[in-house]
């Protein structure tokens, strides 16, 4: 994101609406060539980006500018973070969905045993939680089980 960039140091946002963190977020992602033109867009479609943004489930949303029919899911995901960093997580899942096949994005109770046993180092275990859902002390139960 951008919270390494002063605000005083990069191009002034455009209106008001927009978040001083998002401002930085977009222009740090102008850096990549997928986004290289964010920023002026931004400024001459306000309006659009303004409803995008403003839309209950945006990361669902036609993107303003044509970026819906030209971004990967990454880059979709990237923006959505920008834009609406309480939306990352659920299209985090559409990304992985669309990665690597919506079995892995299902929503399913952990079974730490099992996915230990399916998991190595080069196959990690992903887990996207719920509000409020901790799994320490399953993972602490297990790392004891295992002598570990």
């Amino acid at each position: 994101g951008g919270a390494a960039l002063d605000l005083n140091t990069v191009e002034p946002k455009p209106k008001k609406w927009i978040s001083d963190m998002t401002w930085l977020n977009l222009v740090e992602l102008k850096k990549l060539p997928q986004f290289n033109l964010i920023l002026s867009q931004v400024n001459g479609n306000d309006k659009a980006w303004k409803s995008w943004f403003d839309e209950e489930i945006p990361e669902e949303a036609p993107i303003p500018d044509g970026y819906n029919n030209t971004l990967s899911s990454w880059h979709k995901l990237l923006l959505v973070r920008a834009w609406c960093p309480d939306r990352a997580i659920p299209m985090a899942r559409i990304y992985v969905a669309e990665a690597m096949g919506s079995q892995y994005a299902e929503g399913v109770i952990l079974n730490l045993e099992t996915m230990s046993e399916e998991s190595d180092c080069h196959c990690p275990m992903i887990c996207f939680l719920s509000m409020g859902s901790d799994p320490t002390e399953n993972i602490m139960r297990l790392a004891k089980k295992r002598n570990i």
